[in-house]
């Protein structure tokens, strides 16, 4: 079969490797869509380096069944479900994970995966699966919200505006929240406006911590943090108000020199399995949207071409699709 084989930074290949061999509690998913994050371009510009030189590429994806031709989403996460964390819901916490498909395990870029059944979410009927194929998303962002306790009427300022930060706009406009979309790239930042955001800032353009403190007299009640730059990290604390709540869901390693917030709380975010479920209900019921942030798509045996239109700015990439 075909899969995409990390081979080091720049060096991805579409190669025939064995049929993975199920274990017990596995089943097998033949692959039908999937879509590249923002992680595998880590990987791929050599930005990251903790995976492993012949690791199949891909955290977020779906398929069928081999058996049943059941459509379902793959969750990356692997956990025990009997630990004191994934008995309270938690299970993205779990004490005895294995770590996540495509960064520890082999990942979901394969036109056969194996997979144990907790890990699979069914695909409500009205879902193509080009939007299953964005899910993982969709339920980090539910996660974060949930963890930030919103509150109608509340300032939310999203810090970034790509895949990520886009659907933190909708969740947080569908949570109530008056929402402060941040972005460098105007392209973007007219996404965010359609994705429901109320205001519409480009640091490069005007002073944004300055902007939202005027908007929101004094501070925003909730910052996300989604673009995972030392700048927009450190600026977080400039931007929420006393007491306020910060999400920092971009990669922070190293950050955090973050200030005097006085008593706003901080937290990083980690996908909740249990979110899958809900997110695939929402694209559902057309309260979120991910069809919208689709760019490009790809067959699967042009991975080396679908990534390399995700790493180039000048083709305004926002989520590239992988399909067989």
């Amino acid at each position: 079969m075909q899969a995409v084989v990390f081979r080091g930074p720049g060096k991805v290949r579409v190669e025939n490797v064995p049929e993975p061999k199920l274990k017990r509690g596995e089943t097998m998913v033949q692959f039908r869509a999937g879509s590249i994050c923002g992680t595998d371009l880590h990987f791929y510009r050599g930005e990251w380096t903790d995976l492993a030189v012949g690791k199949i590429l891909g955290h977020d994806a779906c398929g069928q069944v081999v058996e049943s031709g059941e459509r379902v989403a793959v969750i990356p996460k692997l956990f025990c479900g009997s630990c004191r964390y994934c008995m309270n819901g938690r299970p993205n916490l779990c004490e005895r994970s294995e770590g996540f498909m495509g960064f520890d395990r082999d990942g979901l870029f394969s036109e056969l995966i194996a997979a144990t059944r907790r890990n699979l979410v069914p695909i409500p009927s009205n879902v193509s699966f080009e939007e299953a194929g964005i899910l993982e998303p969709v339920a980090l962002a539910l996660h974060t919200f949930d963890l930030l306790s919103p509150r109608i009427g509340e300032y939310a300022t999203i810090l970034g505006q790509g895949p990520v930060g886009l659907l933190m706009t909708q969740v947080a406009k569908a949570s109530g929240c008056r929402v402060i979309a941040l972005d460098t790239e105007e392209y973007r930042l007219k996404m965010s406006e359609k994705c429901g955001a109320d205001f519409r800032i480009n640091p490069r353009s005007e002073n944004a911590t300055r902007r939202v403190k005027s908007i929101t007299k004094g501070g925003s009640d909730i910052v996300v943090e989604a673009a995972g730059l030392r700048e927009t990290v450190e600026q977080t604390q400039k931007l929420v108000r006393k007491a306020g709540r910060v999400a920092l869901v971009g990669n922070f390693s190293g950050f955090m020199n973050l200030g005097e917030p006085e008593e706003a709380k901080f937290f990083s975010v980690v996908v909740n399995p249990m979110k899958y479920s809900k997110a695939a209900e929402l694209l559902s019921t057309k309260v979120l949207d991910v069809k919208s942030l689709i760019t490009h798509r790809f067959p699967l045996s042009e991975f080396k071409k679908a990534i390399e239109t995700a790493a180039d700015p000048s083709k305004r990439p926002m989520k590239v699709i992988l399909s067989r």
